[in-house]
């Protein structure tokens, strides 16, 4: 235990930003089920249990952080580590990457740590966005809260980059009476312009990225390689997936997006067998690194193939597009991303983003559908109409109009 409390003293020195994620505040850390924090490399998981240790001020044999990808527990069983770290008086252990838990059976060992030391130990641990699958697995659902981790909203991006200090908006306020928000916060939103949306749509996402935005493709690419080597084939349900034909068929995304998938030809172009072409595209999804949008339809026909494929974020578009990508793919990506976030809500009925037969976007939500159309400046509402729950999203800083929205104000949604 020695080692590990030397290494999580080394990690509580190391120097944090002072900036607290509005998702910090949401986590029960001290609830008595244990709590995950689920997202894809880099949204910033670490980030938030140093912050937590940092906050509780113990030693680290009260309060310990262990890395299960270090070399320890090549040999030592997580569940022994708990055990004998609970004997020694410990009573927080923060799990930090349990996906690349050497010995692979960290789902398991955990509901076991539940079951014999829930009362006296609280335990935090994150995950790659795909753990959820071996936590349903080893039936931990009535163990573990989950909390899905995001990349940088734009509102976030301003607060860390340019001290920018906004609250949220609610989606009701912002399709309904939008400018009520935009007049209570004017003074601040003075400070935002076109230049710094630009900035988040290129490189912001990633919290794990603005150390250094000019080297941020290159950080980005490696990440990507770093999922489709590591992280996807230990979760994947297909068996022997190789990285070479991730890669292309990523890559074949990453050229055309968005656009409705074809199997067959999707299959030709990336060597793939058809039936692996679905169960590929949803293990790039699991990994948040796409998003398959469905049709709006109910019934049968909603659980048919996807509608249109995107990336996951801007970000992305930027980093993997072989030429410039196009504003319009930008525009929608960054819309799709941000309207997304919002189906991580643990509700009976959580929001459902689809693609509908006219306009670009439909938002299913307590009984309302919401039609979006994205587009520049001078976008006009014929294709979707005006009426009540049909909006234009527009992107530019000030819009006139009630159905009319500007784009970068659903970057402040989270």
């Amino acid at each position: 235990m020695d080692k590990l409390f030397l290494l999580s003293d080394i990690y509580k020195n190391k120097e944090l930003p002072t900036f607290r994620r509005p998702i910090y505040e949401k986590v029960r850390w001290e609830s008595k089920l244990y709590s995950s924090l689920l997202g894809a490399r880099g949204v910033g998981k670490t980030t938030l249990l140093l912050q937590r240790l940092n906050e509780l001020d113990l030693p680290s044999s009260k309060a310990l952080y262990i890395d299960l990808g270090d070399i320890y527990f090549t040999q030592n069983r997580l569940v022994d580590t708990a055990l004998a770290f609970a004997d020694q008086g410990g009573q927080y252990l923060f799990i930090d990457e349990v996906h690349r838990y050497g010995l692979q059976s960290w789902a398991t060992e955990i509901k076991t740590i539940y079951d014999v030391l829930g009362d006296r130990l609280h335990v935090v641990f994150t995950g790659s966005s795909q753990t959820r699958i071996l936590l349903r697995q080893a039936d931990l659902s009535r163990r573990v809260l989950f909390h899905a981790i995001r990349g940088f909203s734009f509102r976030e991006f301003l607060e860390v980059t340019k001290g920018i200090t906004l609250p949220p908006i609610e989606l009701d306020e912002l399709t309904d009476n939008h400018d009520a928000y935009l007049q209570r916060h004017r003074n601040t939103l003075c400070g935002v312009d076109h230049e710094l949306f630009q900035d988040y749509l290129q490189y912001g996402y990633y919290p794990s990225h603005l150390d250094d935005p000019a080297a941020f493709r290159i950080q980005l690419n490696r990440m990507v390689q770093t999922v489709l080597d590591m992280d996807i084939p230990y979760f994947s349900d297909t068996p022997n997936v190789k990285f070479a034909q991730l890669s292309k068929l990523l890559q074949a995304v990453a050229t055309s997006v968005p656009f409705k998938p074809n199997f067959t030809k999707l299959g030709e172009r990336t060597g793939l067998r058809r039936q692996f072409v679905e169960e590929y595209l949803i293990s790039l999804q699991r990994a948040q690194l796409i998003q398959l949008l469905p049709a709006d339809a109910s019934g049968i026909a909603s659980l048919s193939k996807p509608e249109k494929i995107y990336l996951d974020n801007s970000n992305l578009v930027h980093a993997l597009s072989p030429a410039p990508p196009s504003i319009g793919t930008i525009r929608e990506t960054f819309f799709a991303n941000q309207m997304t976030a919002l189906t991580d809500r643990v509700e009976l009925i959580p929001p459902h983003l689809s693609i509908p037969k006219r306009g670009d976007f439909v938002l299913s939500y307590q009984d309302r559908k919401r039609l979006f159309e994205i587009g520049g400046p001078n976008k006009e509402a014929k294709q979707i109409g005006t009426g009540i729950d049909q909006f234009t999203v527009v992107d530019a800083l000030k819009v006139a109009g009630k159905q009319r929205l500007p784009l970068w104000l659903f970057g402040f949604l989270y």
